[in-house]
């Protein structure tokens, strides 16, 4: 839906109660938001006081010519004004405050970027139209081959554990034809999905190859103890083709719209955060990076770490279920500090890369 329909929808009456909650809800926390809707109604209004003066005059003129005849003069004491002249500035900074919104909406809901009328952005990062060739090709065989076209879409992921498996967000991989994983220890290396919960925004893939994940030694293992307000977090993800670190603190035990299945971090996350960790102090995995508010600086979501071990555990088959609950034995990053952490971590955190036939 367009922002200028949500408006006139909001001020005909015509939202249901729950999105006018959250419409008013988006007014008191986003300014731009705000404006806009308060320069559209500034437009509305003053086309309407227009309509009703136009009205006016028109049951004047009537009246007049009823009294005085068709053919009698009306001399004004006031030169008349246009519609434009009187209303002009008016409906000029209304109106190109409405496009500016609309464009802002298009450009935020751009390839790679899918935001809902709520604001919450997933932050895969889409970079190119399919490559139908390309796709095919890697179906036909050629998928063990470095591939020199650009994916369609981009993201984060980071290793489950010794076995070869990888944790992303389902959003990205969802109707996948290949997923390739990458980072500045590993080539291109193709994967397969194994398990996709789409409620949580989690997918599971493993790496083909058992050569490449024989001499593993993942240095993390997921946090399951409860996490405090303020605790200091840190994330390690691929926004860009080299790994990027960011670093803020647990602003809310709940996530976006108060779902107790997301944290909520003070760390900048961006278009290819998604499917990234989130780690605390000790270099243990508290979450997986999800999405962000539209807008806002420093707003970021992670789904729990603790919610993921649970949707691992309700699978029905007993030895996927065990494998992916496989933990390292010991967590080797405890006492070290931050830029040994990330040293040994870097080889288990990849770049996605995701080709979809159609797009």
């Amino acid at each position: 839906m367009r922002p200028i329909d949500l408006f006139d929808d909001y001020l005909n009456g015509e939202l249901s109660a729950n999105d006018a909650a959250e419409f008013e809800a988006r007014l008191n926390s986003d300014p731009t938001f705000a404006n806009a809707f308060e320069q559209h109604k500034t437009l509305v209004d003053t086309l309407n006081r227009n309509e009703k003066r136009n009205a006016f005059k028109n049951k004047l003129k009537a009246i007049h010519a009823s009294a005085f005849g068709n053919d009698a003069k009306i001399i004004s004491i006031k030169t008349e004004e246009g519609f434009v002249k009187r209303y002009g500035k008016t409906v000029l900074v209304a109106a190109s405050t409405a496009a500016i919104v609309v464009l802002s909406t298009v450009a935020a809901i751009s390839p790679g970027v899918k935001q809902t009328i709520n604001d919450f952005t997933e932050l895969s990062f889409k970079v190119s139209a399919s490559n139908n060739a390309v796709v095919e090709g890697i179906k036909e065989g050629a998928r063990q081959k470095p591939l020199p076209a650009p994916a369609n879409m981009e993201g984060s992921a980071f290793a489950l554990n010794n076995k070869g498996y990888i944790i992303t967000s389902s959003h990205m991989v969802k109707g996948a034809d290949s997923v390739f994983v990458q980072n500045g220890s590993l080539e291109r290396t193709l994967t397969e999905v194994i398990l996709i919960d789409p409620k949580l925004d989690i997918a599971i893939l493993k790496i083909t190859n058992a050569d490449i994940t024989k001499k593993w030694e993942v240095p993390f293992t997921f946090h399951q103890k409860p996490t405090d307000i303020g605790e200091t977090v840190y994330t390690l993800g691929y926004p860009r083709k080299d790994m990027v670190y960011g670093e803020g603190s647990l602003s809310s035990l709940s996530g976006y719209s108060n779902d107790t299945t997301m944290y909520q971090i003070s760390i900048p996350v961006n278009p290819g955060n998604s499917g990234g960790p989130l780690l605390n102090d000790q270099g243990n995995v508290i979450g997986v990076i999800r999405g962000k508010i539209t807008g806002a600086e420093a707003t970021g979501f992670a789904i729990k770490s603790n919610e993921i071990l649970k949707s691992i555990s309700s699978i029905t088959v007993d030895s996927i279920r065990t494998e992916l609950l496989s933990q390292p034995k010991k967590q080797a990053l405890k006492g070290l500090k931050r830029t040994e952490q990330i040293k040994r971590i870097n080889p288990y955190v990849f770049n996605v890369l995701v080709y979809k036939k159609d797009i």
